[in-house]
């Protein structure tokens, strides 16, 4: 797993694609009544991505060295990095329970919500905060290194398992871990200082 940024580059165009998939088995019976298992219990999402200008400026910092140097650092689809996704979301969560700890557990995964449905989250680079509430009490604020330790997949880890009837919660900055879907991405040059690339395809990763 890397940490590797997605870079941020001037000629994002409209529409941007983000596609959620679910794996359902179905299955029909003998008398023609159909049933459908869930077999995922969170999506993995794939984002459809152009740029119709990307600059040449000859230099190292350009859009097009940025874009062409990602690409062949992660070396196309093989190597993960991480994507703050453009659309709708600033990438932030404010006070976000994660946990309800029953006395026993020390690892937890940072989570989401998205319109209700909570998911989890494998991408940090900025210490995010977590806090503890026991029933009506205020949060109170937990001290990493001391507490728990945190890494960059999201996972929460206490060395000692908090006691029952806590609620966990975080703030802070988070993203999705993808890879490219191809190894390979076609850039063209459409005038002198001016590049473009028609399709970029990203896919979230789903980790145990």
């Amino acid at each position: 797993m890397s940490d590797f940024l997605f870079p941020t580059l001037r000629g994002l165009t409209y529409p941007i694609g983000k596609t959620p998939h679910w794996k359902t088995l179905q299955n029909q019976t003998i008398s023609g009544v159909k049933k459908f298992v869930q077999l995922y219990t969170y999506p993995y999402y794939e984002f459809t991505l152009s740029f119709d200008y990307l600059s040449d400026e000859n230099s190292q910092s350009d859009d097009i060295r940025t874009l062409a140097g990602f690409y062949n650092r992660v070396g196309g689809a093989s190597v993960d990095f991480l994507y703050a996704d453009p659309l709708f979301e600033d990438n932030t969560v404010e006070m976000q329970k994660f946990a309800d700890t029953d006395g026993e557990t020390k690892k937890w995964q940072l989570t989401h919500e998205v319109g209700g449905f909570i998911e989890p989250i494998f991408g940090i680079l900025e210490h995010p905060q977590i806090f503890s509430k026991e029933g009506s009490n205020a949060p109170v604020e937990l001290t990493e290194g001391t507490d728990y330790e945190i890494n960059s997949l999201g996972t929460v880890t206490f060395d000692n398992a908090p006691s029952d009837g806590k609620t966990l919660f975080w703030s802070g900055k988070w993203y999705y871990r993808c890879h490219f879907a191809q190894d390979e991405a076609t850039l063209e040059q459409i005038f002198f200082g001016s590049w473009a690339l028609d399709e970029l395809t990203l896919e979230s990763i789903k980790v145990d």
